[in-house]
């Protein structure tokens, strides 16, 4: 997949240090990437998503980032014959001039297949990597679930059919490909995914992608250095980083809300919307300007949410140092 080179504000930077510093200096030292990131906005559940996509895609003009990724679960069930609100909705991402990415979610396939939510995001593959300024970026799709003893594509809500411990898989051909890809990535490499690949504070969550960690743990061990630097992933609606051999796992809050359950009115919705801008440079640093805001009442606080004390509405800034590959 190509990228379309739209220079920030950071590149600019770049592009005039190169008229005063020797060439070879410059190539030593890439410009960074720039990207803008955003999660789980559940339009067709969320009332006003297309205006939250809309203020992303506003500030995402205003800063110029080389590229655009959204972290799945961007439409609550997508419909063969899309109505003229869902239209509106996926017409408001393809306009957007510049290069853009899509990660599926488990919402994707409600109403539809995996082939059918592909189309309409104008996806190619279901997993994917790309290079950007000496950073290795990777697509997964772990919209899988066990079903008789084999591993399948969620389909028309089939996500929901099922154990915990049969959803959110990475499938084998994938997970060959996976391996392979790390191994041919020269520079960092930062994962996009939907569900959590590292434990968080809601036990289990990650257990069926297991070999996914191991992968990363492993690419890490074998390179000698922190090949595998961060991993993007959506699905869970907190804010939350951990850290794992070297790999830095960042879950990204949704830009909606926090599900809280039928019993306690459902969603906790966020006044905001919420998305973040990442930075990451090759010689080590990667940071995050996220966005914070506040829940509308009544808070999960309010309703005594059993883990209102663990919620935000809020993406957190932060700044990470990594080891990057020696130049021995």
């Amino acid at each position: 997949m190509t990228l379309r080179d739209n220079l920030s504000r950071r590149s600019f930077c770049a592009a005039a240090l190169a008229a005063s510093v020797p060439a070879q200096s410059v190539l030593a030292e890439p410009a960074g990437v720039r990207f803008a990131m955003i999660a789980d906005v559940h339009h067709n559940r969320m009332p006003g998503a297309r205006q939250r996509l809309e203020a992303f895609l506003a500030e995402a003009k205003r800063h110029s980032p080389d590229f655009l990724i959204q972290l799945g679960d961007f439409c609550d069930g997508y419909t063969r014959s899309p109505d003229a609100e869902q239209k509106a909705f996926l017409k408001t991402w393809h306009q957007f001039p510049g290069a853009k990415y899509n990660v599926l979610g488990n919402h994707e396939m409600d109403r539809c297949t995996k082939p059918e939510a592909m189309d309409l995001l104008e996806m190619p593959k279901r997993y994917y990597s790309f290079d950007q300024r000496g950073i290795h970026f990777i697509v997964l799709d772990c919209m899988n679930l066990m079903e008789e003893g084999k591993i399948v594509s969620y389909n028309n809500g089939s996500y929901f059919k099922h154990s915990a411990g049969e959803i959110n898989l990475v499938d084998p051909e994938q997970l060959e490909w996976l391996t392979g890809d790390l191994k041919k990535a020269k520079g960092p490499v930062v994962v996009f995914t939907h569900p959590c690949i590292n434990s968080f504070w809601v036990a289990g969550a990650e257990a069926t992608r297991a070999n996914v960690l191991d992968i990363f743990s492993d690419a890490n061990r074998q390179s000698g250095w922190q090949k595998v630097v961060a991993c993007f992933s959506g699905h869970h609606h907190v804010d939350h980083h951990s850290e794992r051999d070297g790999v830095n796992y960042l879950l990204v809050n949704s830009a909606s809300y926090y599900w809280v359950g039928k019993e306690y009115g459902s969603l906790a919705k966020y006044r905001d919307p919420l998305f973040a801008f990442v930075s990451i440079e090759p010689s080590g640093s990667l940071a995050i300007e996220g966005k914070a805001s506040s829940f509308e009442p009544p808070t999960p606080a309010d309703i005594h949410f059993p883990d209102a004390g663990r919620l935000t509405a809020s993406i957190e800034s932060r700044t990470i140092r990594f080891r990057p590959r020696s130049k021995a």
